[in-house]
């Protein structure tokens, strides 16, 4: 995790079949000046990765000899289907020398592999995806589950391998029986790395377990019974991780977030960052933050646009945390900023560019904060660089992702603080519940709550660990606290009422010992309006408390002064990926926290948007200005983006350091309009308009009194 001011780094994401038939040199050509402006500014690391085939085939196929034909077997790949190892290896260095030409030193070269054994989609005519294995052929026991959304068999890296005679470059007899993946795949990396010169493998979707792109993990919707049994998941991914890195310590090793939350990778997916972060292998951690193709295509909105920026704070700050424990160079961190698909029929840039550049903005802004410090995503991870068409981005689209990236970083170098609620993440309470009752549902999914609270005004853009305090916030969104969090006015305890006994004792409050069965529950303060709730304890007397949410007749947001406790919504099928209204039912729930967010809040305080049009709000003060970013991003049920909307934020006194109006200045996505200002005594009232589709981004810069 990078402070203000530290170096950025920049990937770009390509498919290797687009630079068709040997020799390659005008098509490197044309790709390296045409990228160029994306690698030349970057401050850290920057490079290109490759994709070579999806699956991991590249590397376990690899037998040692340079004239081995690649073992390509997709129609994408024809131009490469007879090519060798070494007319791979050849490619990479022209591809390293392209850019040297131009002036950019040490672009690192590299692959991704995905840990699925095929990929075949649709499945009956594998038009889309046709990605076959001989490896997964030869190794079917290596792949025994079926769980994720992709269209293949998920990776198991537990299970040992069967014997087989096959001449790999790092083991010429073949394996012997009960060999791990781990060391196999670390010893062929090695080899190949070395052989082709390659300076990175990045471990992609299927290598942090089968949890994929829902809260569905190797064992259902919940995690096993025995502890041990979950825990042999995250054991697995440090041990394959560490002998990647120790196979080939100069080079650099990436993962992949599974689209959804830590709490959920964690918790249902069995794989902890913090833990395999903390054993010191891991180079580079990469948020799938695809908040377009998810919110705009996929119809997927859980893991749309507020979601990603939730589920990046969230891993941002169980990986900075397991950084302390670090003896050498720190994990870094990467936001994922797509453009478009290279294999799929979505296109973020061109059909919704506003929404990719609010993504741009707030993504590089998430800050995790610990004591007086913030630190920021390290770096950029753009992909793709061409769609299934065989187009190279555009001019105008790098010269776009160029500025953007350089006005959002020249603002990073001197951010100063994070304004508005933070999110605090609590590993120990959610290790103990995964330890002492894995299987039960304490509402700790607090990503997802974050989530929904950004779309109705909630300008949560920070982060913090349990533990770490949170002087500078006004209001924290605790996840199931085991104890109180120092330093905040208001803290919202989110979590099962019995899981949170400090609170609750704080409140003078009891729950009723029966557990009540997940379901729908009418909204109290709503006619004909329902939520689902997952399991849950209602609690007794709350006479002495201020009510300010219920549902089927039991009270659901209590408290009294700065301590206040929620027990949110669940998804009603968490195993689906798609986000029907029945999910959760109504958002009410959700309304009612971000107006007590409003209400505790005095320095940043966001009018609750109306029900139909939710906006997302999150704000800074960097270069001594206060920046305001607006999204209009929802689709469906949620809201609809294709209208404009406008939205009311009051600043409270000491934040822009003047009595004077100030300086304004508004850019949208669309015509930009400056908001309308009115300023009373040391409050300074702002209607910011939001433009469809797109964003708004208002800084205001104190004046010096005449």
């Amino acid at each position: 995790m990078a402070l203000p001011g530290a170096p950025r780094d920049r990937w770009i994401e390509i498919d290797l079949d687009w630079f068709g038939n040997a020799p390659w040199g005008e098509a490197i050509d044309l790709f390296a000046e045409r990228c160029s402006p994306l690698l030349s500014g970057a401050s850290g690391d920057r490079g290109v990765i490759l994709n070579a085939g999806w699956l991991a085939d590249i590397v376990t196929e690899w037998t040692g000899s340079g004239d081995q034909p690649l073992p390509f077997r997709s129609r994408r790949y024809a131009h490469w289907h007879d090519r060798t190892y070494r007319d791979f290896a050849v490619f990479v260095r022209e591809l390293r020398a392209a850019f040297v030409r131009r002036g950019i030193d040490g672009v690192r070269v590299g692959i991704f592999i995905a840990g699925l054994g095929h990929v075949l989609w649709p499945r009956d005519t594998a038009t889309l995806y046709d990605l076959r294995s001989a490896w997964s052929e030869r190794h079917p026991e290596l792949y025994p589950l079926d769980v994720s959304l992709l269209p293949g068999p998920d990776l198991d890296p537990r299970v040992p391998l069967a014997a087989d005679d096959y001449p790999y470059a790092s083991h010429p007899s073949g394996v012997a029986a009960g060999m791990s993946f781990a060391e196999l795949l670390a010893a062929q990396w090695a080899s190949l790395a070395e052989f082709c010169d390659l300076d990175v493998i990045h471990l992609r979707d299927g290598f942090w377990g089968p949890l994929l792109y829902s809260r569905k993990g190797p064992y259902g919707t919940r995690a096993h019974a025995d502890p041990a049994e979950n825990e042999s998941w995250t054991t697995a991914v440090i041990d394959l991780v560490r002998q990647i890195k120790q196979a080939r310590p100069s080079a650099i090793v990436m993962a992949y977030s599974s689209a959804v939350s830590h709490t959920a990778e964690h918790r249902v997916g069995c794989v902890d960052l913090h833990a395999v972060v903390a054993d010191g292998h891991l180079d580079v951690w990469i948020d799938q933050t695809w908040g377009g193709a998810w919110q705009d295509w996929w119809d997927q909105q859980w893991k749309g646009w507020s979601f990603q920026l939730a589920n990046l704070l969230g891993h941002a700050a169980q990986l900075h945390d397991a950084n302390t424990a670090r003896a050498g160079r720190p994990c870094r961190h990467y936001t994922l900023i797509e453009t478009w698909d290279g294999w799929e029929p979505w296109d973020t840039i061109h059909r919704t560019p506003g929404k990719l550049e609010w993504a741009i903005w707030a993504f590089h802004h998430a800050a995790v904060a610990r004591g007086n410090s913030l630190h920021v995503p390290d770096g950029t991870y753009i992909s793709w660089m061409t769609n299934p068409v065989g187009e190279l981005l555009p001019d105008a689209d790098v010269t776009f992702l160029a500025s953007t990236l350089k006005d959002v970083e020249e603002s990073v170098e001197h951010l100063e603080s994070v304004l508005g609620p933070r999110m605090i993440v609590d590993h120990a309470a959610v290790q103990q519940v995964h330890r002492e009752a894995p299987q039960s549902n304490v509402s700790e999914w607090i990503e997802d709550h974050v989530g929904m609270l950004l779309k109705w005004g909630a300008p949560v853009l920070s982060a913090s660990m349990a533990g770490d305090g949170a002087d500078e916030a006004e209001v924290v969104i605790h996840q199931i606290p085991t104890k109180r969090c120092q330093g905040a006015a208001t803290e919202i305890a989110v979590g099962r009422f019995d899981a949170m006994p400090g609170v609750l004792h704080d409140l003078a409050v009891t729950v009723d010992p029966e557990l009540r069965p997940d379901g729908y529950q009418l909204d109290s303060s709503t006619p004909a309006e329902s939520i689902h709730l997952p399991e849950h304890h209602a609690l007794t007397d709350t006479t002495h408390l201020d009510v300010r949410y219920s549902a089927g007749g039991a009270p659901l947001l209590v408290g009294v002064n700065g301590v206040w406790m929620w027990q949110p919504p669940d998804l009603h099928d968490p195993a689906n990926a798609l986000f029907p209204r029945n999910q959760y039912g109504s958002v009410e729930p959700y309304r009612a926290v971000a107006t007590l967010i409003a209400e505790r809040s005095s320095h940043l305080r966001v009018s609750v948007p109306p029900t139909h049009a939710p906006v997302t709000v999150g704000a800074w003060r960097s270069g001594g200005a206060v920046h305001i970013l607006v999204g209009n991003l929802d689709t469906g049920w949620i809201g609809d983006s294709r209208w404009p909307r406008s939205v009311e934020i009051e600043l409270g006194q000491g934040v822009l350091d003047s009595r004077t109006p100030p300086r304004i200045e508004a850019h949208s996505s669309a015509e930009s309009l400056l908001p309308d200002l009115r300023v009373e005594g040391e409050r300074t009232t702002l209607t910011i308009h939001v433009p469809s589709s797109g964003m708004t981004h208002v800084t205001l810069t104190p004046q010096e009194t005449s």
